[in-house]
């Protein structure tokens, strides 16, 4: 008897999740925090995404545990001691080792 795999419903968009990681990925490595302001230019250069729309995109990422939301203190330039929220991908330990274990184990027949 096989057993029914749980599945495991997001609220983000799977394509635009891919769009924001890359967002991510390219202001990182420019060595600055993915604050919001900056994901939102990127996305809009690239992509013509609206602001609205990716501000959503964000949330339910963050709440499907795909991006996690960090609090960043400015060291250098015109604000020094500020607080942003910075954004940056789950990394592959944190979330997806263990969605997999708990969503998709894998199930022994007997025959």
């Amino acid at each position: 008897m096989v057993r029914p795999t749980p599945v495991c419903r997001r609220q983000a968009d799977p394509l635009m999740v891919q769009k924001l990681w890359t967002a991510i990925n390219f202001i990182r490595s420019q060595k600055q925090v993915a604050n919001t302001d900056r994901i939102e230019r990127y996305m809009q250069r690239e992509y013509s995404v609206t602001p609205e729309e990716i501000e959503r995109q964000l949330n339910f990422a963050v709440a499907d545990r795909l991006i996690s939301v960090y609090r960043a203190v400015a060291n250098k330039g015109n604000n020094p001691g500020a607080e942003q929220d910075g954004y940056r991908i789950q990394s592959a330990d944190e979330n997806e080792v263990s969605d997999f274990l708990m969503h998709f184990s894998v199930v022994s027949t007997r025959y």
